[in-house]
């Protein structure tokens, strides 16, 4: 996957708060309206923006973990990809779940519910309508584009899509290190603004499990309570010894369904998805806490061998505990 340079775009945030309602309130204005309700996890929010031409690029963290639920989409699509952390994501009837380095497209016209789980931070695009249906009339015009094509609610990119959609960025971010005496030529400048939607019309989702999209039919919706009831028992339970077999009888059913089920909505084993929240878990504790020892947070999470611990911290995180620790 093609790795951003983003140093441009987090130069200065717009704001930083620690604060849950100057957090919600500064980012309504900013974003879009919404509903916001904080979950578990300490507020570390940071927003960054820049504009090239009429498109806009955000990197957002909260810290916590938090539900948001904003008001339809109507003047813009959002792309969004987790740079760490993981999302769940439910529009319009469609739910998927985005790890870091995965692209999810959003056009929901009812409702939406969005979870950033905790430590969760994702670079964020505003695709303007405007700009959309202007590129979606040229290519109906030249007979490229159906007639009553519109893009689903929600959908995840495949790889190979990812990879074209994170060079297109690229060629936006490199447009913010353009110097005054040295301004993007007007003609480069639509071209990438028009590209991107352009994009999304022309690599529509596979619908499927690949892509990410599940239809919440009334088997898939007792399925995901299934689930849910499952994470309810790791969260509770983060530093007891569970076995697959345990996680299994909560869910009532099959180990290997249970298996098949992780994978569909989480691209993660049940066992992999725990300790996956037991290091979430144990993230919060170090930023939340001062001078706290590493070895007995990790002893408390259910991690009994301190390596394969730190090892796991930094595949997720990208960094040690003692470097988390030492903030």
């Amino acid at each position: 996957m093609t790795a951003l340079d983003l140093s441009r775009l987090c130069q200065t945030p717009v704001f930083t708060s620690r604060s849950r309602q100057e957090s919600h309130r500064l980012l309504a204005r900013e974003l879009v309206e919404h509903d916001l309700s904080w979950r578990t996890g300490n507020v570390d929010t940071a927003f960054f923006r820049a504009e090239v031409g009429r498109c806009q690029l955000f990197v957002l963290r909260y810290g916590a973990e938090v539900e948001v639920r904003p008001r339809p989409f109507t003047d813009f699509v959002l792309m969004q990809m987790p740079l760490r952390g993981r999302a769940s994501i439910e529009c319009d009837g469609l739910a998927l779940e985005l790890e870091a380095g995965q692209v999810a497209v959003l056009s929901p016209t009812r409702q939406a519910r969005l979870v950033w789980h905790s430590g969760c931070e994702q670079l964020l695009l505003k695709v303007p309508r405007s700009l959309l249906r202007l590129m979606q009339e040229r290519l109906v015009e030249e007979g490229g584009l159906a007639a009553d094509f519109a893009l689903p609610p929600a959908y995840r990119l495949d790889t190979g899509q990812a990879r074209g959609w994170l060079r297109l960025v690229d060629d936006l971010l490199q447009q913010l290190g353009a110097s005054e005496g040295e301004p993007v030529h007007g003609h480069w400048l639509r071209h990438l603004e028009e590209s991107l939607p352009l994009f999304l019309l022309t690599h529509p989702p596979k619908i499927g499990v690949s892509s990410g999209v599940v239809l919440e039919s009334r088997a898939q919706r007792l399925a995901l309570r299934q689930l849910h009831k499952v994470e309810d028992l790791m969260r509770n339970r983060l530093g007891d010894a569970l076995s697959l077999g345990e996680l299994a009888a909560v869910a009532g059913m099959s180990v290997r369904s249970l298996n098949t089920l992780c994978q569909r909505c989480y691209g993660q084993t049940p066992m992999e998805r725990l300790r996956n929240l037991r290091l979430e878990a144990v993230r919060d504790r170090l930023l939340g806490c001062r001078d706290v020892s590493i070895t007995e947070v990790a002893l408390e999470h259910g991690f009994g061998h301190l390596g394969r611990f730190a090892g796991y911290y930094r595949e997720r995180f990208g960094e040690l505990p003692h470097q988390t620790a030492g903030r």
